[in-house]
């Protein structure tokens, strides 16, 4: 029996000011969004060709509880070619596609009407029977019921094969923790030696857990923690128990190797900076951090030459670690800067997202000069 695992396609998922502007029904829509829905479309092409007999997705179809029409649409039009072939496919709720609020509903509802397509969002253990093999899923839940449900992962006897699906972290393992709100973590033991396979999401790395359990990671790129890391799904045969990664076309996210500026004047700063952007990043997802920087020597930098450097990228994101200044303090009294110095030291010490920091902080500054010439 032939298996495609997959887990965390993050439909929805939307990051950066970027927008497609490529000719088709995508254009118009935030760039990182139109990525994952072309992932997705691209991992069920290769559904349809390797015409498995069941696909598992461990968890986190959508990347919120409140999916957007279109991510709706979308999944829907996706899920419905898998029916269509007679592809079973066994989907669980994952912590990002289950609401704090029961009432909330779930948008896995529209999928019940599906053929093939079962979805598993109660909150509560499922067993699933597909042809020879037994699905014993269990579905993200908040507190204690998700503990209480653990122990229902063993074999039954019903079926030549059995699997078992999760969405969670695993206790011992550090790196397999999200630090997400609403997380859940499992403890090793209940990942039992007789299941023929366990289906584990909400790691993003595609990773083995054991001889016959494994994280199929995300299928695309969610952080700059996973630069450099392959997406995709995995394809097993439980007869011969062999287990093959199978890479889906993803876009390119670099973190570039950091820079230490403590003793670096600008120029030198600036050639640096130069040379770690001084290649292809055409399309690319790019950060470079730059750690340790003399206040004065970030002032002096060529913030013009940087961005140009990274035109081409879809998402350069230059990471500056001010090396904060010390200032002496004469006992019985403190020291208050301007209020266009406090400005700008506050930008320096607090990341600003989707903002160019140089514009804002020129913008600032040009209103603050405003207002006290207005006060004076």
């Amino acid at each position: 029996m032939r298996i495609v695992h997959v887990a965390d396609t993050h439909l929805g998922y939307s990051a950066y000011r970027r927008i497609c502007d490529d000719d088709g029904p995508f254009r118009g829509l935030n760039q990182r969004e139109v990525d994952t829905y072309l992932s997705f479309k691209t991992f069920v092409d290769r559904v349809l060709d390797l015409q498995p007999d069941v696909v598992l997705h461990s968890g986190d179809l959508f990347d919120s509880v409140r999916p957007s029409n279109r991510a709706l649409g979308f999944a829907l039009e996706q899920l419905v070619r898998l029916s269509d072939a007679n592809i079973p496919v066994v989907i669980i709720a994952g912590n990002h596609s289950t609401p704090r609020i029961r009432e909330t509903g779930s948008a896995f509802r529209l999928f019940e009407h599906l053929p093939n397509i079962m979805p598993v969002y109660k909150g509560v253990y499922e067993r699933i029977t597909v042809g020879d093999l037994t699905v014993h899923a269990i579905p993200h839940t908040d507190g204690e019921m998700f503990k209480e449900m653990l122990p229902s992962l063993s074999r039954c006897g019903e079926t030549t094969y059995e699997v078992s699906m999760l969405h969670a972290g695993v206790v011992g393992f550090k790196e397999f923790r999200m630090n997400e709100f609403n997380e859940q973590i499992v403890d090793s033991c209940y990942l039992r030696g007789d299941m023929d396979y366990i289906a584990l999401g909400h790691y993003h790395e595609n990773c083995d857990i054991a001889s016959n359990a494994a994280y199929s990671g995300s299928t695309e790129r969610f952080s700059f923690a996973e630069a450099g890391q392959p997406k995709g799904f995995l394809l097993l045969d439980l007869e011969t128990k062999k287990r093959k990664f199978v890479e889906l076309p993803t876009r390119p996210m670099i973190d570039l190797p950091a820079i230490d500026g403590r003793r670096l004047d600008a120029a030198s700063l600036n050639a640096e900076i130069e040379s770690r952007l001084a290649r292809d990043l055409e399309g690319m997802i790019v950060r470079l951090v730059v750690r340790n920087v003399p206040r004065a020597t970030y002032e002096a930098l060529n913030f013009r030459r940087i961005r140009d450097l990274a035109t081409g990228a879809m998402h350069f994101e230059p990471r500056f670690e001010i090396d904060r200044e010390k200032i002496s303090i004469q006992a019985g009294s403190a020291t208050i800067n301007s209020l266009e110095q406090e400005f700008v030291s506050y930008l320096e010490r607090y990341p600003v997202e989707n903002m160019d920091k140089d514009v804002l902080r020129a913008r600032g500054l040009e209103f603050l000069k405003r207002g006290l010439e207005r006060s004076s």
